[in-house]
């Protein structure tokens, strides 16, 4: 297998699990935004109008940019949206731990009522979600990678 082959497998996993984790969160704050509500009203300099379309709107967006990443429609628009939607949540997750925010962000469930994604991936602000996010900002980053096509080998 060549180069190409393992970068362009690389990106499809890639952008189906981040398209996963978008639909998996945003799944999860429309059963329950409570965390989600805590979180954003904890920033004090947002506008409460921008906090409350962040609270109902964020999680329909993960829900729809996330569907679309997993069956690759759209894909000049989705994947900026996604990488955009994953380095807001890195920045964040930094403001999170630099004013010492403390609970959860609801993204991946409550680890208290068995949530395996929540046990394993965190939702709580810290150096964990921090370099979570980093990771999930860099898989978002891969995928704009041209690999280009076919399998010429080279000269």
């Amino acid at each position: 297998m060549d180069r190409r082959n393992i970068l362009r497998y690389l990106q499809i996993t890639f952008r189906i699990a981040l398209g996963l984790m978008l639909v998996i969160a945003g799944f999860l704050k429309v059963q329950d935004n409570t965390a989600l509500f805590e979180s954003v009203a904890y920033i004090t300099w947002i506008p409460i109008g921008l906090k409350s379309l962040v609270i109902d709107l964020l999680p329909w967006v993960e829900i729809f940019v996330g569907a679309l990443l997993i069956v690759n429609l759209l894909g000049k628009v989705v994947k900026p949206v996604a990488a955009m939607i994953y380095l807001s949540f890195f920045i964040f997750a930094i403001y999170g731990l630099g004013t010492g925010m403390e609970g959860d962000c609801g993204c991946f469930g409550d680890p208290e009522s068995g949530s395996i994604l929540a046990a394993v991936l965190g939702s709580e602000f810290g150096w964990k979600m921090v370099i979570r996010n980093g990771i999930f900002v860099s898989m978002a980053a891969f995928l704009f990678i041209n690999v280009g096509k076919g399998n010429r080998r080279n000269r």
